[in-house]
């Protein structure tokens, strides 16, 4: 197996196992979480295995272009393969029906809109790649008791496909250089999660998109460029230590960032995002936003 593969798995499995102790996640939520993560892991695998990605490593890219502020492959270029997201998509879905999930009556929904033409999650995925939010609005209608359950199998069924991409093409960028800019370098999608890195805790962010964790600047809104510390804050909470939140005045967005520097617990950027959860309605309360939605469609 890949080395790299099985080291996310593995820390998959103790990120996960640290979450299942917290008394405040919904344990259907962390089941699905958790399988969802599994098919994930074993369709990243035949991707990898298939050398799908070894094309992307030797395309040509623009990275002087790139470092200038422009992406080095936009998102409407990605492609991955729609017979494995399929796949993927037909094996959530079947873990939600087989499951005593809290799901269960919406994703019959969702069967009976496939089987009558009502759901396409071919023209779903597409619009997933091109960043088509109101075609996911318009489908909420179909689970009105989970109005986000068609986006999360299709951004679900979609990622590994996109990771292993975005993963070739961030190969190419040089590994000296921070990014200075408000979008991710490959795809050129905003950020979801941060995260302090090493002793001198360099700042790290993870994609919305393509999830590649990409170095950048520590002192700088990583939305809008914003670099007056006057405008930057960041606040904590005790009821979530290990994460901040950090907000923009001027564009009034957050991120949040993970900083375990100084405890001994494990950080996945896509777990991370939804361990701390808390914090998202806090600082939503005094105004701020963010552009993206979670990893899990919410």
């Amino acid at each position: 197996m890949n080395p790299d593969l099985e080291r996310e798995k593995t820390l998959i499995s103790k990120k996960s196992a640290a979450l299942a102790k917290k008394n405040y996640f919904p344990a259907p939520l962390l089941a699905l979480v958790s399988a969802t993560l599994e098919l994930q892991m074993m369709a990243k695998g035949r991707i990898l295995e298939s050398g799908g990605a070894r094309e992307m490593a030797d395309m040509p890219l623009d990275v002087e272009k790139a470092l200038r502020g422009a992406c080095l492959f936009p998102r409407e270029h990605f492609n991955p393969d729609r017979v494995l997201a399929m796949e993927l998509f037909t094996s959530l879905a079947d873990w939600i029906r087989r499951s005593d999930s809290p799901l269960g009556t919406a994703i019959l929904r969702i069967d009976a809109a496939l089987a009558d033409g009502g759901f396409d999650p071919r023209a779903a995925m597409d619009a997933h790649i091109a960043g088509d939010e109101t075609f996911f609005q318009a489908l909420e209608i179909l689970t009105p008791d989970a109005p986000r359950l068609a986006a999360f199998l299709v951004q679900a069924a979609l990622a590994p496909g996109l990771e292993v991409i975005g993963s070739a093409i961030y190969s190419r960028f040089p590994t000296d250089r921070s990014w200075t800019h408000g979008h991710c370098p490959v795809c050129g999608s905003p950020p979801l999660h941060g995260r302090f890195v090493g002793k001198e805790g360099a700042r790290h962010l993870t994609c919305s998109f393509c999830h590649v964790e990409y170095r950048a600047r520590r002192l700088v809104c990583p939305f809008c460029g914003e670099d007056d510390a006057k405008k930057l804050d960041y606040f904590t909470t005790e009821d979530e230590p290990g994460f901040r939140v950090e907000t923009c005045a001027t564009c009034r967005r957050y991120i949040k960032t993970t900083d375990f520097r100084e405890f001994d617990r494990i950080s996945y950027p896509l777990l991370d995002d939804l361990e701390s959860l808390t914090l998202d309605m806090a600082v939503q309360k005094m105004g701020f936003t963010r552009p993206v939605l979670s990893a899990w469609g919410f």
